[in-house]
This record gives C-alpha cells, structure tokens and sequence, in this order.
C-alpha cells in the first residue's frame, strides 16, 4: 500500500518541480499590475523577516516546500521500499518524511537566504553618493565624462559630470557628490 504512496508522491512533486523549471519566472498574475516576484509566488514568506522558528512555520505554506517535499519523499520512499533496501516498511516510512523535510525545508531556506542577498539588489542613486572612483575619460566644467567605482563588489562605469572649473583629467580620483538619473556630479576628494 505504502508503495502507492510513493508513487503517487513522487509523480505529483515531480510534476510541479518540472511545470515550475518550465514556466519559470513568467508572471502569473492576470490582473495587470505587479504580480510580486517568482519567490513570492512559490515562498509568500519570502519578504518577510522572520525569526527561526516562526521561519519553519511559515514554510509549510511555501508551494516550494510542498513540491521538494513530495518529489523527494515519494522517491526515497520508492527506493528504500520498492527495492527492498530496508527490512521494515516502517523503517522507509521514516527516512522517507525525513528526507522530503530536510529537501523541502532546506530548499526554502536557501531561497530565501538567496532573496535576501545583498547582491540581488540593485543600487540606488543614494549607494553612488560619497564613493570615490578613477576618472576614465577627462571631463570639465559642464562636460561628460566617465568614473569607474565600486559599488556593492561590482565595478561600475558611470558618466559624470562636474560644477567645479578645473576639470577632471584622466585617472584622477573624483567624488561623487550628487546624481542626476544616470550622470554622477563629482567633485575633488578633499585634500586632492
């Protein structure tokens, strides 16, 4: 009887997992406006901070912990009892919700440890303000040019500009004072 579980398990977190693989990020929602981020579709918990315990929760409600769980019960659970690897359907049982636990919760962690990376997040004018960086193409007063920062571990080429009259040679440090949607306003680091 148990073996009909498994299959059955398996077959359906197996089929989620894959229409999940093959339908991607695509937006379900129907309605026109923001439909969140794939991670709220398949986590809703993933916004939100949690603590430990209220995290292990808030999974059981993650269609994501439901498909790994599934998939990886189902398959355990067949191998261990369909191939006779154990003595006791009771012993399969058992590794078999150990296993679809420790996948479906581990899978949730670590989608949402990844969601709140600080790599996914893209900057903001206000993380450009007060960094320094290497002129790359000289520039001077009401001109263009460009600065190479680093920002958030990635290096960033920026266009810039400057209000101050001597201008800005190449390979001189400026600092960014101001932006002006794409265009940095640098200035002299103090001291320069």
């Amino acid at each position: 009887m148990l073996i009909y579980i498994y299959l059955f398990a398996f077959g359906l977190g197996g089929v989620i997992l894959i229409g999940s693989i093959l339908v991607g990020d695509k937006d379900t929602g129907g309605d026109g406006g923001d439909g969140g981020t794939q991670a709220e579709h398949f986590d809703p918990g993933v916004g939100e901070a949690h603590g430990a315990v209220a995290g292990l929760f808030t999974a059981f409600f993650s269609l994501r912990f439901w498909m790994f769980f599934l998939a990886f019960f189902g398959l355990t659970g067949l191998v261990l009892d369909g191939l006779d690897l154990v003595d006791s359907p009771t012993v399969a049982l058992v590794a078999a919700i150990g296993m679809g636990l420790l996948t479906g919760l581990g899978t949730v962690a670590v989608f949402r440890s990844l969601s709140h990376s600080e790599t996914s997040t893209a900057a903001s004018a206000a993380d450009y303000i007060g960094r320094s960086g290497r002129v790359l193409v000289g520039f001077g007063a009401g001109d263009l040019g460009k600065v190479r920062l680093t920002l958030k571990g990635t290096t960033v080429d920026v266009l810039a500009t400057t209000e101050e009259e001597r201008g800005f040679a190449s390979g001189e440090e400026a600092l960014v004072i101001a932006m002006n949607d794409t265009t940095a306003v640098v200035a002299r680091a103090t001291g320069v």
